[in-house]
């Protein structure tokens, strides 16, 4: 039986450097937009800023299971 993602992406933090920036930053991206969404109101500016925080947090999201996916293929034909 295959790995888990969540498995997988434990061992992608411990053992690749890259993947653990990018789910660091994802990480940091989804705390910048929960500040912003506990907000009432968001100045157009502050509207940008959290179009813009979200499309690269759907961006590094897409790169890492990508990852996850390249690290799966690999173990199954180890």
């Amino acid at each position: 039986m295959g790995l888990k993602d969540e498995e997988i992406i434990e061992r992608l933090m411990e053992e690749n450097t890259s993947f653990r920036q990018m789910k660091l930053q994802h990480l940091e991206y989804e705390k910048q937009l929960e500040d912003y969404l506990k907000k009432s109101y968001l100045t157009p500016a502050e509207q940008q800023e959290v179009h813009r925080l979200k499309k690269m947090k759907l961006a590094l999201k897409d790169k890492m299971y990508k990852e996850i996916a390249d690290y799966r293929k690999r173990e199954e034909g180890a």
